[in-house]
């Protein structure tokens, strides 16, 4: 048999490259985990000893019935736990008064204690004061992002792939040179043909072209200038906790799983879910929640707002797809469209098709040869006006079914149409941060509609058991987290910025504004309705206000305008307190405030923001809902401060309402750039207070700009160039 030994030395030199170029990926990779356990193990001891600071040494009686004698240690300097965990048992025990076994012991508490209040916190980054242990934390933490946002997570792919080249190219020595081959046994002779046929397959392999030019990308991504880690953290705290949760491989503190059975338990932790082609880090929970809908199939998530329902329902279908499925459907209310689509687009590779608008007949048929994930609205899809012959024929893989409490009413057509979906797709997601303990009839309604056995046997006797069988009766479909369960590390500051549509919104009054040059006017536009209409803005407001109320939290709305807050507190009705403006009081301003915070049930606080969001306190209230940016990143700043300062017991959510493809976006843009500048002041300050005094003479300047951009966008030839400015009173 004759052998090619130059086509067989190309063959192994392109081996080594590739095992070279991903192994060395690898020990990046390991060496940055390496120093993220390193940094987090001393961040978290340096949170524990803080804790152990602040427990008099008086505490140390309460953890034992051997005498302790206080009064003796706080003489000699010993006067907190910590102190004690920081000695030694033999300094301890030089003590006059503390013999030998007394100071083991108190050593031993010490530690004791030490680890309990280890297992009960969250390691969190105070971004206002960074220590060299955070920075080096963050640092590394940047790193690994890098890496895996280039590699889309297929780092645990690439090591078997570098094993199998590396035991092959062993076998391979004697076809180095023809002398060698000559003086080898056939047996290794045979050895080395097969490694060669071994070698020739992976490097041709798909999946290790892939996994070699996803290395190769993340070593570039290491070698190129990152942003400054502590200004990224500010932007992407979340990812670079999910990234730490992976890393350090600690779960939070939480029994929301608690009515799961064991065998249930098991079989979601054996769940494959297959993220690489996400563009983030999944956390722990949010992985939970994928597995979940996998292992379960037909499910509710009922997660609080801010935790991700969406990307974990976009994990889901992202694994379902890599495994050979081609066709999914999103249902959800118009207001949340736009959201949908950014969404999937940031998050994911999947191919989306968004079936709305004048365009919704055209894209529908495309969805219907191509597949791929079609998003439509509620009432969009009562006009698809397919027969359930054709619905089966589409095979649609998964339904989701977003802001799912819309369907709740069965007797409604919307709920009609999508039952009819529901019945041809073996994998349904409903989506709904409605709390089970306050709406069970309209639970069972979804429950229903997801599985009617399961739905039938949740009838009034069950509910008549109480909250906690009923609760386990459901666990098969249902699975809702809240904030406090599984973010306890993260600051107490959550920001969404609620991408809303046109829907509702007369067009005509905004290009109007900007043809006139009137700037208050464009930005108002978002809430003129057209005739009998409710605009996308306050739909999605008035979806996160009983969202809230559901989960039992108060609501603080700001706008400038005093005619969006006439609107919003005409729709919100008797479930409002306000309005806060420039004409009232501050004795009548903290007269409202109060009202709003003696309130026993959840209540919606409604004022403009350049009044409302200055000088008063409002803890009560956790989430904020911003109906339109702000010119000055101060009043927004300074508004979020009202409710996000000390005394709150929640995390504070904060919603801005946009409206795309409107001054709202080119705000945000030009906005962002002024924050920069803005974050660089001391909150607060008198400084600050003045910088932002300063940047009012820019403010035409600004709408200026923004103005002139949207008539080049419209088309429209203005007849000048000035901009009215109105004032708001």
């Amino acid at each position: 048999m004759g052998i090619d030994f130059q086509s067989s030395r190309k063959s192994i030199e392109e081996a080594k490259a590739l095992a070279t170029d991903l192994g060395l990926l690898l020990q990046a990779e390991s060496k940055l985990v390496g120093t993220t356990k390193k940094a987090a193990s001393q961040a978290k001891a340096s949170q524990v000893l803080l804790e152990l600071a602040k427990l008099p040494v008086d505490k140390l009686k309460d953890a034992t019935d051997e005498t302790v004698r206080v009064e003796t240690l706080r003489k000699y300097g010993f006067t907190n736990v910590a102190a004690i965990y920081n000695s030694s048992a033999t300094s301890l025990a030089k003590i006059p008064g503390i013999s030998e076994s007394s100071a083991i012991t108190l050593k031993l508490l010490a530690e004791q204690m030490y680890e309990a209040i280890a297992q009960s916190i969250a390691y969190g980054i105070n971004i206002d004061e960074l220590t060299s242990t955070d920075t080096e934390l963050l640092t590394s933490l940047q790193g690994l992002d890098q890496i895996r946002s280039a590699t889309r997570n297929s780092i645990t792919k690439m090591a078997p792939v570098v094993e199998k080249i590396k035991g092959s190219l062993t076998q391979t020595k004697p076809l180095k040179s023809r002398l060698r081959w000559i003086f080898t046994s056939s047996e290794k002779k045979e050895n080395a043909l097969d490694a060669l046929e071994n070698i020739t397959f992976l490097i041709g392999e798909p999946t290790t072209i892939m996994l070699v030019q996803a290395a190769r990308t993340g070593l570039d991504a290491i070698n190129r200038n990152a942003p400054d880690p502590a200004t990224d953290f500010k932007s992407r705290s979340s990812d670079y906790y999910a990234i730490l949760e992976q890393v350090t491989n600690v779960r939070p503190n939480t029994d929301a799983n608690r009515h799961f059975n064991q065998e249930l338990l098991d079989r979601i932790d054996a769940q494959e879910l297959d993220t690489s082609s996400i563009k983030a880090t999944l956390r722990q929970y949010q992985s939970f929640g994928g597995k979940f809908a996998l292992t379960q199939g037909r499910v509710i998530i009922g997660d609080e707002m801010g935790l991700g329902k969406t990307l974990q329902a976009i994990a889901a279908i992202s694994h379902r797809q890599l495994n050979g499925a081609t066709r999914f459907l999103v249902v959800c209310p118009a207001s949340v469209l736009t959201n949908w689509v950014r969404e999937v687009t940031s998050r994911s590779d999947l191919p989306i098709i968004k079936i709305h608008g004048d365009e919704q007949k055209s894209a529908l048929a495309q969805w219907q040869q191509h597949g791929g994930i079609g998003i439509t609205t509620f009432d969009t899809l009562k006009g698809f006006l397919l027969t359930e012959e054709e619905i089966k024929s589409l095979a649609v893989d998964t339904i989701i079914v977003d802001e799912a409490h819309y369907i709740k009413n069965v007797g409604t057509a919307r709920s009609r149409v999508i039952a009819k979906w529901l019945a041809h797709s073996p994998n349904v997601i409903f989506l709904t941060g409605t709390p089970l303990e306050n709406r069970v009839e309209e639970f069972i309604t979804l429950a229903t509609l997801l599985d009617k056995n399961l739905g039938s046997n949740l009838n009034r006797a069950a509910l008549a058991a109480g909250v906690e069988p009923f609760r386990k009766a459901v666990a098969p479909i249902y699975l809702r987290r809240n904030t406090e369960e599984v973010l306890k590390e993260l600051p107490e500051l959550i920001e969404v910025t609620e991408y809303c549509t046109w829907e509702g919104v007369n067009k005509q009054a905004y290009i109007d504004a900007v043809a006139a040059g009137n700037f208050m006017a464009m930005r108002r536009a978002a809430f003129s309705p057209m005739e009998n209409q409710i605009p996308s803005k306050l739909e999605r407001l008035l979806e996160l206000v009983e969202e809230s109320f559901e989960s039992g939290q108060k609501v603080i709305i700001f706008s400038y305008f005093r005619s969006v807050i006439d609107q919003v507190l005409q729709a919100l009705g008797d479930k409002a307190i306000g309005p806060i403006t420039g004409a009232v009081s501050s004795t009548q301003r903290q007269n409202i405030v109060d009202e709003f915070q003696a309130s026993t049930t959840p209540r919606a606080l409604v004022g403009q923001i350049q009044a409302a969001g200055t000088g008063l306190n409002i803890q009560a209230a956790s989430v904020v809902i911003i109906c339109e940016p702000q010119i000055k990143p101060s009043l927004e700043v300074q508004a979020i401060a009202r409710a996000h300062r000390m005394g709150q017991v929640r995390k504070v959510q904060v919603h801005r309402l946009i409206l795309p493809e409107s001054v709202d976006e080119n705000m945000l843009l030009m906005l962002a750039r002024k924050q920069e500048a803005f974050e660089n002041y001391a909150r607060e300050s008198a400084l600050a207070n003045s910088a932002s005094g300063a940047k009012d003479a820019t403010e035409e300047s600004i709408a200026k700009v923004i103005l002139l951009d949207e008539r080049k966008r419209l088309g429209i030839e203005g007849k000048s160039k000035e901009v009215i400015l109105e004032i708001e009173e």
